[in-house]
């Protein structure tokens, strides 16, 4: 679309691509989250507090003991696991805030590219898993199919739904702009 196009679109939350706009803010809100709460807890109860950094079942197969136990007996092994988390929540925290700010202030306003860098960005997250997953597999701590779903539900297919959304708001956008429709 054109500026003289998008001067004449008028945002409205009631519509396919408002719905998308929700949802996509929702996925930055939850990544947002995730980036804070974990490790907090972490930090303030240890291992105990959250149990896992992956997931549960897999961390405690592949690492032959619960975290609770290696860091009573690896302090600094513990430590750097903690901070390991750390770095990778600062990475999401980053992705959230970057992903918060683009369906804000373009997927909002009718930017078409918008949409598909949310989706793009979104569809960087699983092929990391799938490499973790393997790391763990090769110890003998695969993922069972509600770990898989955890992840890909949320990182694959949720973002696939959100951009079909946005698309047909998108082009319902262009529809009422060049047929001089307003609301």
């Amino acid at each position: 679309m054109s500026d003289e196009t998008l001067s004449a679109f008028s945002f409205r939350w009631r519509s396919w691509l408002g719905l998308t706009v929700v949802l996509y803010l929702l996925y930055g809100a939850a990544n947002a989250f995730l980036s804070i709460y974990p490790p907090l807890l972490l930090h303030i109860e240890g291992f105990r507090g959250t149990g896992f950094l992956v997931v549960p079942t897999a961390d405690s197969a592949l690492l032959g003991q619960t975290l609770a136990d290696l860091e009573k007996a690896d302090p600094r092994l513990g430590a750097f696991l903690l901070a390991m988390m750390d770095a990778m929540c600062a990475f999401m925290m980053a992705y959230a805030i970057l992903h918060i700010g683009v369906t804000w202030f373009a997927l909002r306003r009718g930017q078409r590219w918008a949409l598909w860098v949310l989706l793009l960005g979104a569809l960087t997250i699983p092929p990391y898993y799938i490499a973790v997953s393997q790391v763990y597999a090769g110890y003998g701590a695969p993922f069972s199919p509600l770990d898989w779903a955890f992840f890909i539900v949320p990182y694959a297919i949720a973002p696939f739904i959100f951009t079909i959304l946005g698309w047909l708001g998108l082009r319902e956008i262009k529809f009422f702009v060049l047929s001089g429709v307003t609301s």
